[in-house]
């Protein structure tokens, strides 16, 4: 993967070209930051301009051996780590490097909720557990095939066991000649001793300049829907792909988000507990999307209660009707506790609790009206 075709993130960009370009390559790198900005095809596109023989000063060539190989994830030296639903046929990434190979090729922006779906996973808990520590090790204790770098990029680092990240803290620390590690995660769940070896990059989100230019070159979308899509996506590029394409995941969330602030306004005690109980079978994956998604669209209530904001047509009426009730300060709250409930999942809370009391929480800050509209 070339530069060129990494969605905006210039600046750091060009901090890994001059890096190349003066020889200071950290054996140990991190990138942190949020889902949708391009971690993982950014630390591809700067693998394969290390290893490009005919690179320039602003990309690698994309045409020698190393180049397609690289772009393929076919290079020998060039290893991949990632989360996996564990079983006693799979307990690391080699056992299903194939489907992950052709799921990142076809998304380069995929999401971990797009991994585990295509394991057909989504109820399982994602983890990169013992027996991948075990296997990085033994990965990095051989020679290069081609007697350059070694590289292991380890994809959402943050579902490192603790086991397992224990494990491979001495070759952080003192790994072979010429081995680099790239960590990506998307949160700071890392223990202190990972994050004390590594050196962090903060990949930030894409702008919305970013977005719009690649969804009309790469997708020839018209200008103002791009403009519309860039606004609702903030700076996640996947979530972006998401609202474009209008697949049953976004119609989803739209669906259960609108039918539950209808529930919490009105407090139905029987309805509550049905929907509750439909998105306790969901799974942890599809819980976290369904309140990122309400993180957002809370905002975008607030703000359309002050500001003239583009939001899709399908949402538009529904948040229009919705946004009076939704306050600056209550929407402010409820966001913090949409955000808390979010890490909860993450840390496996029982999720028929979990969205009952979310549930009551967002009743009682949202401005009730005498009669109910939306």
């Amino acid at each position: 993967m070339q530069f060129s075709k990494v969605v905006g993130q210039q600046h750091i960009k060009e901090s890994f070209i001059q890096a190349v370009t003066d020889g200071r390559i950290s054996h140990a790198q991190l990138f942190l930051g949020p889902e949708g900005n391009g971690s993982l095809p950014l630390a591809i596109a700067y693998i394969q301009y290390l290893f490009c023989k005919q690179r320039t000063a602003t990309d690698s060539c994309g045409a020698c051996p190393q180049c397609q190989r690289i772009s393929k994830l076919s290079h020998p030296d060039v290893h991949f780590v990632f989360p996996l639903a564990l079983s006693k046929d799979v307990e690391k990434s080699n056992d299903v490097f194939p489907k992950w190979k052709e799921a990142f090729l076809k998304n380069n922006y995929m999401s971990l909720t797009d991994w585990m779906n295509t394991l057909d996973a989504e109820n399982k808990q994602p983890v990169i557990g013992v027996g991948e520590s075990k296997d990085i090790l033994h990965q990095l204790s051989l020679t290069s095939h081609e007697g350059s770098y070694k590289v292991m990029i380890v994809w959402m680092a943050e579902k490192l066991n603790l086991v397992a990240a224990n494990k491979i803290l001495k070759i952080l620390e003192e790994p072979p000649d010429k081995t680099i590690f790239i960590l990506i995660t998307e949160g700071t769940q890392l223990p202190v001793t990972i994050l004390s070896r590594t050196q962090i990059t903060k990949i930030p989100r894409l702008t919305e300049e970013d977005i719009i230019g690649a969804l009309v070159e790469n997708n020839k979308t018209p200008k103002e829907q791009a403009i519309g899509i860039a606004k609702s996506a903030e700076g996640n590029y996947r979530y972006a792909q998401v609202l474009l394409t209008e697949n049953e995941d976004a119609q989803f969330l739209s669906e259960k988000f609108q039918e539950w602030m209808r529930i919490c306004l009105t407090l139905n005690g029987d309805k509550l507990s049905e929907w509750i109980n439909e998105v306790a079978t969901i799974g942890r994956e599809k819980q976290k999307q369904l309140l990122a998604y309400s993180i957002q669209t809370i905002r975008q209530s607030i703000l359309l209660g002050s500001f003239a904001i583009n939001v899709k047509a399908s949402e538009e009426d529904f948040l229009r009707k919705f946004s009076p009730y939704v306050p600056f300060e209550s929407g402010a709250n409820i966001a913090e506790e949409l955000t808390k409930a979010y890490h909860a999942v993450e840390r496996n809370a029982h999720p028929k609790i979990l969205f009952m009391s979310l549930s009551l929480k967002i009743h009682s800050q949202l401005g009730i009206p005498k009669k109910v509209t939306v």
